[in-house]
């Protein structure tokens, strides 16, 4: 019996450490190159992969969405059908919570043609507010949270490009 525990356990961890490397329905929404589909994958995506797993506690800073955003900038990178992916790390924003950072994602699409190359920007908000807003009252619901969440995404041409350039004028 304690011979086949661990064969037992790699059996049941395979499969969890093999979806954590590639999203599957991204690759195959990506591959059919419907940008609205895309959209939709990548918010989902974003939101999940965004979520703040650590536990509350006083020396956690407010914020922080910086490095959520820097897993999901590494996790983006390894995905089928993704090209580049690049975020506005080297601008300088003031510091407001929740503040609101920009992704950049090259797509490939089809069979990788050049004119199959999608280049989408999503505007993510680095946390949640616990407060509704009823016709000038905020009442609190719910404690604030440090999740990520996709408030828009638009076409943007050669942003990549132009963040790549911004950092290197600032030396990072």
């Amino acid at each position: 019996m304690l011979k086949c525990l661990p064969v037992v356990f790699a059996l049941f961890m395979l499969p969890l450490l093999a979806s954590a490397d590639n999203d599957p329905h991204l690759a195959r929404v990506i591959h059919r190159g419907n940008p609205h589909r895309i959209d939709r994958c990548m918010r989902r995506f974003i939101e999940r992969e965004g979520r703040d797993h650590r536990a509350p506690s006083y020396a956690h800073p407010l914020g922080g969405a910086e490095a959520r955003i820097g897993d999901l900038f590494t996790s983006l990178r390894t995905q089928i059908g993704v090209v580049g992916v690049d975020w506005d790390r080297c601008v300088v924003k003031p510091a407001v919570w929740p503040g609101t950072w920009t992704l950049g994602v090259v797509f490939r699409t089809r069979e990788g043609r050049t004119d199959d190359i999608l280049e989408r920007c999503y505007t993510i908000q680095g946390g949640v507010p616990g407060t509704l807003n009823l016709f000038g009252w905020r009442p609190r619901v719910r404690k604030d949270r440090n999740d990520l969440k996709c408030r828009k995404a638009k076409r943007c041409v050669g942003f990549i490009e132009e963040q790549s350039r911004r950092c290197e004028e600032w030396g990072h």
